[in-house]
């Protein structure tokens, strides 16, 4: 248990602490993650224990291919998590119109500090931090062929999915329907 909490721990604490500057939360939403990712690493640990660790074999292809997707997903979050919160910094730094001019995005119209996000894999969905993340655990799960991990590959997807197709909507809604356009999905580039 120790082994998955400290890793978690340490990512959260290194490079996402300086997001919560900015950022006030209820004491009972940060409780309830903190809440949920102790009950699912002990319930994906104790998975791993109980069946000697990974069912696949090291040098198995599937293992290796799994962490590659896992790799690819953990790059696609962070890397869309971190344009945007740079994107919604330079927003609240600057008036929205010149923010928006710096990063060829939109900016609302309704005078809110919301913006289009633009660059990476936002040009081709609205979410591809979410994106990410699912693709993070399902690589996991492919490659450990872990029960405990396929579940929560399905149940990130069955959280993340919907919610991101609400957030296309909000956005056609609050930038038009032509600013957010087409091209760009809701999850899965190109075609959702």
């Amino acid at each position: 248990m120790v082994e998955f909490l400290l890793p978690s721990f340490l990512v959260f604490f290194c490079f996402r602490a300086r997001a919560l500057t900015n950022f006030s939360s209820p004491f009972a939403f940060v409780g309830s993650a903190v809440l949920f990712n102790v009950f699912n690493g002990a319930f994906v640990a104790s998975e791993l224990r109980a069946m000697g660790g990974i069912r696949r074999s090291q040098d198995d292809a599937m293992f290796k291919f799994g962490l590659v997707v896992a790799a690819i997903g953990a790059l696609i979050n962070f890397v869309s998590d971190e344009m945007l919160l740079r994107q919604r910094r330079a927003n609240t730094r600057a008036t929205p119109t010149r923010a928006a001019a710096r990063r060829h995005s939109a900016v609302s119209t309704n005078k809110s500090k919301y913006i289009l996000p633009s660059g990476f894999l936002f040009d081709y969905c609205l979410c591809p931090n979410y994106l990410g993340e699912f693709i993070e655990w399902l690589g996991l799960a492919v490659a450990t062929n872990n029960v405990a991990l396929k579940a929560f590959a399905f149940w990130t997807f069955a959280n993340l999915f919907p919610r991101s197709v609400k957030y296309r909507k909000w956005y056609a809604d609050a930038f038009g329907e032509k600013a957010v356009g087409t091209r760009r999905k809701a999850f899965f580039p190109f075609l959702v």
